[in-house]
């Protein structure tokens, strides 16, 4: 999968529609290889009675059903991995489906993954990513003072953010969320979510 310097906003509806904004299953969408599209979701229910099988709500307040059929039996150990309300549920290539008990939803089989965040750390996490992220030929910024240097230290766990020294370091994971954000984004997984080329599709995104 293609990759880009400059990271990818959550914000942005063509690759992250809301659970109305993805199309049926029995709905042919022309769009459908020539892009990467992500739903996501807050987890508001969590069950693995019989299945596992998650209700979520996306950015615009709307309520939905994931149900999780994994191709392969081995991989439910990472899909039951922060498994819990308060999570964000990230699928891939979302489409609308009604299950036989009348209820609508995703029906998941691979390309899914949850992020131990809330959405909307989820999505200030994805914010500040692009905040801090140079564009090509620019000097970084500190994460925690916005000072721009040429030279500053660069986080040795999620390799993304920059300081001025360990006083600017201390600040930022104190104050601007970093404690949270550093964890989360060493899955080397949700780091790519960010910086994922999602206009140019070569192949689908698989989570391991």
């Amino acid at each position: 999968m293609a990759s880009q310097t400059i990271p990818q906003s959550f914000k942005d509806r063509e690759f992250f529609p809301s659970f109305r904004g993805c199309s049926w299953e029995d709905v042919q969408d022309t769009e459908t290889n020539r892009k990467h599209w992500c739903l996501l979701g807050d987890i508001i229910q969590a069950d693995t009675f019989i299945r596992p099988r998650i209700v979520a709500r996306d950015n615009q307040g709307n309520q939905f059903v994931v149900a999780f059929y994994p191709d392969n039996p081995n991989d439910m150990p990472r899909l039951l991995k922060n498994f819990k309300v308060g999570n964000t549920i990230a699928i891939f290539y979302a489409v609308a489906h009604q299950f036989l008990d009348g209820t609508t939803g995703v029906r998941v089989e691979d390309s899914d993954k949850i992020i131990p965040l809330n959405l909307g750390d989820t999505m200030k996490m994805n914010q500040d990513v692009i905040d801090y992220t140079p564009a090509e030929g620019h000097p970084p910024k500190c994460h925690a003072c916005d000072e721009t240097k040429a030279s500053l230290d660069i986080c040795s766990r999620c390799t993304l953010f920059r300081y001025c020294d360990k006083d600017c370091q201390t600040k930022a994971w104190k104050e601007k969320g970093h404690q949270k954000f550093c964890k989360v984004l060493k899955d080397k997984n949700i780091k790519y979510m960010n910086f994922l080329n999602y206009g140019h599709y070569n192949g689908s995104v698989t989570f391991t």
